[in-house]
């Protein structure tokens, strides 16, 4: 997120401690590290996923003199590739690469398995309201409405955004309490961008906290539906939700939540 911080990915803080025996090699990359993920590195090669006037002018131009000027859909698409080609991320030791990118939130990591949505909505328009706390908590409803219909039951957490699952551990009494869906948002002129990932059923290893701190949080866990589904061992692996029907149930929801239709276009 833009205002995350660096000391989340817990491999720098882990490679600094390391570093006090005389590895400044290893210490020199990573203050490099942090300084092209930092809140204030900006422009073409840095780490960040953003649109300034340098970016955008580079991104805009059309670089084929022998091809007709791009129609409007093909300027857009060039453009897009263009701005993620200009960013240059940090990789982490696990080969994930690492960007600074335009919304609310800590650290994150989204990569298949997972179910990303990225609402594009007018929020100054019927039915929706002009509040980004009334967005987010609407938002939250969605993912714990789409959770239900897999018998997963979803929660709000009363410090931290995004939706919950309370789940036991083994045969001990004892209960955890874990993150299944990510959610963070931005707006510029009550139209909203970015959105919420749901952990259908990807390699959590990612989550490590070796490698990062989840949202920046601290004590609580990330799970998934696959995981929560096989610890209640109410699915067989063969039985496991896709993402295809996960995207089904959650634009169902969104109609719902938000009182609107979606109309698919091909």
């Amino acid at each position: 997120g833009r205002g995350a911080d660096e000391n989340h990915l817990t491999f720098l803080t882990h490679a600094k401690e390391e570093d006090d025996e005389n590895h400044k090699d290893k210490h020199d990359y990573n203050q490099m590290v942090r300084e092209r993920l930092s809140r204030s590195s900006r422009g073409i090669g840095s780490a960040r996923l953003s649109v300034d006037r340098q970016i955008l002018t580079a991104a805009s131009t059309w670089n084929h003199p022998t091809r007709p000027p791009p129609t409007p859909a093909e300027a857009d698409l060039h453009m897009v590739q263009q701005l993620s080609e200009l960013a240059v991320p940090v990789m982490a030791p696990n080969g994930c690469p690492i960007y600074r990118i335009e919304r609310g939130g800590e650290v994150t990591w989204h990569g298949p398995g997972q179910l990303v949505v990225y609402p594009l909505l007018d929020l100054t328009r019927s039915p929706y309201q002009q509040d980004l706390h009334w967005y987010l908590r609407q938002i939250e409803e969605v993912i714990i409405r789409t959770l239900d219909k897999f018998s997963i039951h979803g929660q709000r957490d009363d410090d931290d955004t995004g939706v919950w699952v309370t789940t036991s551990s083994g045969s001990s009494s004892s209960s955890s309490h874990n993150k299944i869906a990510a959610v963070g948002v931005s707006s510029s002129r009550w139209i909203t961008t970015h959105g919420f990932a749901i952990n259908v059923c990807p390699n959590l290893d990612y989550f490590d906290t070796s490698m990062i701190l989840p949202c920046g949080i601290e004590g609580k866990g990330v799970t998934s539906i696959m995981e929560v589904l096989m610890e209640q061992q109410q699915q067989h692996h063969h039985q496991l939700p896709t993402i295809e029907q996960v995207a089904q149930v959650t634009c169902q929801s969104i109609e719902e939540v938000f009182g609107i239709e979606i109309h698919q276009h091909d």
